[in-house]
C-alpha cells in the first residue's frame, strides 16, 4: 500500500489542518485585543511631520487634526456595508480615512478625527481601496501610507474576549484528544 494511501496520514493531515485553522483564528484575534486594551489615550497627531514621526507599525488609537478633502472621496460597499473613504488636508496621500457615517456639509466644521490609525497595507481591503483610487483619481497611495478608521475607540469587548478564550480551549482540547489521550479498547 502506498504512504499516500493510507488513512493514517489523512487522519493526522485533518487534525493538523484543524489545529492550523483555529491557530489563525486565533492569532487573527489577537491584535485586535491588545488595541481594545491599549488604552482610551490617543496619539496626537498634529501635522505631516508628527505622521512621520510616530512610524505606525501596528493599531493605535489616534487623535488626527487636518481638514476633510471630499475632492476624492468614494463610497464602496462591500458585504452589505457602505464605507466612505476620503483623505485629509495636509497629509495628503499619506492619510486616507475611512467613516461608516452619512457624509454631510457638518464633516466640513470638523477638524480633530479619532479612530484607529494602522498602516495602510494593514487594513481590509486595502488592495481593493488602492486600486479604486487609481481608477477613479489617478492617485497612487504610497506603501508607506496610514489608514485611519474613524470611531473604532478601544474597548474591551466581551464578545471579542470569549472568542480568543473559546478558540483557545477548543485549540488545546483538540491537541489533546489528536495526539495525547489514546482511547484504549475494553476486553
Amino acid at each position: 500500500m502506498s504512504v499516500f494511501l493510507s488513512p493514517r496520514l489523512w487522519i493526522n493531515a485533518g487534525k493538523i489542518f484543524m489545529l492550523v485553522f483555529v491557530g489563525v483564528m486565533i492569532l487573527i484575534q489577537i491584535p485586535e485585543l491588545l488595541y481594545d486594551f491599549s488604552g482610551r489615550e490617543p496619539l496626537r497627531i498634529d501635522n505631516v511631520e508628527s505622521l512621520d514621526k510616530a512610524n505606525i507599525k501596528g493599531s493605535v488609537f489616534a487623535a488626527v487634526k487636518g481638514v476633510p478633502d471630499f475632492t476624492h472621496a468614494f463610497t464602496y460597499h462591500r458585504y452589505g456595508l457602505s464605507y466612505t473613504y476620503f483623505m485629509l488636508e495636509p497629509y495628503g496621500r499619506k492619510l486616507v480615512v475611512r467613516t461608516y457615517e452619512t457624509i454631510d456639509e457638518d464633516w466640513a466644521k470638523r477638524a480633530q478625527f479619532l479612530g484607529k490609525m494602522r498602516p495602510f497595507d494593514d487594513q481590509p481591503f486595502s488592495y481593493r481601496i488602492r486600486d479604486l483610487y487609481l481608477e477613479r483619481f489617478q492617485i497612487v497611495i504610497p506603501h508607506d501610507a496610514c489608514f485611519l478608521g474613524l470611531m473604532d475607540i478601544p474597548k474591551p469587548n466581551g464578545w471579542s474576549i470569549g472568542a480568543v478564550i473559546f478558540a483557545s480551549i477548543m485549540w488545546l482540547s483538540m491537541f489533546y484528544f489528536f495526539f495525547i489521550f489514546r482511547f484504549r479498547k475494553s476486553h
